[in-house]
């Protein structure tokens, strides 16, 4: 067993006489033990609006929050914890994302995805390019299963202005080459948006 099943108290669980292998975490993931018991202290003793109020619990959850943002902010690399933005989920995360960098989209520009996305994905930015004149720009993917490099390489160009791959494929499990197409991306002055679901 690995180390960190141990931590999932739900991976205990049997089903069909089996140790529980899930596999779902696009849609919904499991907790380990530290955040459950993190959520059930938050609810039992500071339960309260953040940003929304000036009484002591309303503080303590706020507290509590921007304390979250600048654990995430030094996790991942980012310049402050303003850079940090919690959602509900991927999905609602990709549909911010499209909207908000679809609103600097003019017509004629492009935007390269992958043929291997999600619907999350791939829908936000097919309607926000039919929304704004922008093309849509699909990247394929091998025989092996794999992105085709070369053929996303052709594709990002001087009217990209986003690029948006997921990490991880959840059909597939391919790994994708995140720091390659960052770079691929930045040279063209594209933003990169990465869905890590997965990863």
């Amino acid at each position: 067993m690995l180390p960190c099943r141990a931590d999932f108290p739900i991976l205990q669980r049997l089903v069909h006489g089996k140790p529980l292998v899930y596999l779902d975490n696009a849609a919904t993931t499991q907790k380990p033990r530290c955040v459950l018991q993190a959520m059930t202290r938050f609810y039992q003793e500071q339960c309260a609006g953040v940003h929304r109020a000036t009484h002591a619990l309303s503080e303590e959850a706020t507290q509590l929050y921007e304390q979250a943002r600048a654990r995430c902010a030094t996790f991942l690399g980012a310049a402050s914890a303003d850079e940090i933005v919690f959602v509900r989920g991927a999905t609602e995360g990709m549909n911010l994302l499209a909207h908000g960098l679809g609103q600097q989209l003019q017509s004629g520009d492009e935007v390269v995805v992958s043929v291997m996305e999600h619907h999350s994905g791939f829908l936000p930015w097919q309607r926000v390019c039919a929304q704004r004149g922008a093309h849509l720009r699909i990247a394929p993917m091998t025989d092996a299963g794999e992105l085709d490099l070369e053929a996303l390489r052709k594709l990002i160009g001087p009217q990209t202005r986003v690029v948006s791959l997921v990490h991880v494929s959840h059909v597939l499990g391919t790994v994708n080459p995140i720091e390659q197409v960052a770079r691929w991306a930045h040279e063209q002055g594209a933003v990169l948006v990465v869905d890590g679901a997965q990863a």
